[in-house]
């Protein structure tokens, strides 16, 4: 347990050394990518080591249950770390990522030709005024952004992600290891 615990430790403290590199020298799209994907080599090493230490266990449920209560509450965790990040350590990180999608979409409104053809593809919006359809969306990149539904989004998917990879490496470690391919 203390090897878990220890990667708990380092997974956490990776991804906050990533994200602190990444301020100066990457950009929103390639900071979020080298975050996820190291969380995902930390869930995914979690999962394995936890579903190591319980191969000798013979109720593939109870295996799946114990090696996912131990990701599912590095998920937790590290959902939590950024929530710490985003909306307390650097909330201007995500403040500069809403206005840039907000002058986006105020450039995408302001283009005739793009707004038209959106408008056309899409019966619901061609009887909208741009102003309608620029206060719609502004709305949806409010909510998008805002802390309660940015730090849920993220929770219930490594949530899924590590229920999905625990039930995989439950069922694989011991296969692996034990050599019964029942």
């Amino acid at each position: 347990m203390d090897k878990i615990r220890l990667f708990f430790v380092f997974g956490i403290a990776a991804w906050f050394t990533v994200k602190l590199y990444g301020l100066g020298t990457w950009s929103w799209e390639q900071s979020n990518q080298a975050g996820i994907f190291l969380n995902l080599a930390c869930v995914i090493g979690i999962t394995t080591l936890a579903a190591y230490q319980r191969k000798n266990e013979v109720n593939f449920i109870l295996r799946w249950k114990n090696v996912s209560k131990t990701a599912v509450m590095y998920s937790f965790l590290l959902s939590c770390s950024m929530g710490v990040w985003y909306y307390g350590i650097v909330p201007e990180t995500i403040e500069q990522r809403k206005k840039q999608q907000l002058q986006m979409l105020q450039d995408f409104i302001n283009d005739p030709a793009e707004l038209s053809a959106v408008q056309r593809m899409n019966p619901a919006m061609g009887e909208q005024s741009r102003d309608a359809i620029y206060a719609k969306q502004a709305a949806n990149i409010e909510v998008f952004f805002s802390p309660l539904f940015f730090i849920g989004t993220v929770l219930i998917s490594w949530i899924f992600t590590a229920a999905v990879l625990s039930a995989i490496f439950a069922a694989l470690i011991p296969r692996i290891w034990n050599g019964k391919w029942e």
